[in-house]
């Protein structure tokens, strides 16, 4: 009897600590510091992956545009990016804000309707990768 009732409890305490771990709740993998977006990041590449469009347009805009890595982009608290070319006296003006989750809506400008919508996959303290709807996949490093 003694050994039916050991091996009832040893049951009993191997169903508890599955169910234990099968219910634990496990802390968000991409919760994103959003408050580290703010400073100089330079577009070090950029990965066209689709065959659309689009993804001709891009390349076709990284070709014409000789500068595109070497634009410095200034993001501030206050959800502007201010864009230029390091020393030069003219820079581009967007606007970025979080929508929900992971994603970074960009506008060109304030009465823009509906702005570029990108998915950040990764944000940290020297690298910020986003990906557009179209699979075109950014990535930023830190300015020094």
């Amino acid at each position: 009897m003694k050994k039916i009732f050991i091996g009832l409890l040893i049951i009993a305490a191997g169903v508890g600590v599955y169910y234990f771990l099968q219910t634990q709740k496990t802390p968000a993998a991409n919760s994103i510091q959003k408050e580290l977006v703010t400073g100089k990041w330079r577009l070090s590449s950029l990965d066209v992956k689709t065959k659309d469009s689009s993804a001709y347009f891009l390349s076709l805009l990284s070709v014409i545009d000789s500068n595109l890595t070497r634009y410095q982009y200034d993001f501030k608290e206050d959800g502007y990016v201010f864009k230029s070319l390091g020393d030069t006296v003219s820079t581009d003006t967007s606007q970025y804000k979080w929508t929900a989750g992971n994603e970074l809506a960009w506008k060109e400008s304030a009465t823009d309707s509906a702005g570029e919508i990108f998915t950040v996959t990764r944000l940290s303290a020297d690298s910020l990768i986003m990906q557009a709807k179209d699979s075109a996949i950014f990535v930023f490093t830190r300015s020094r």
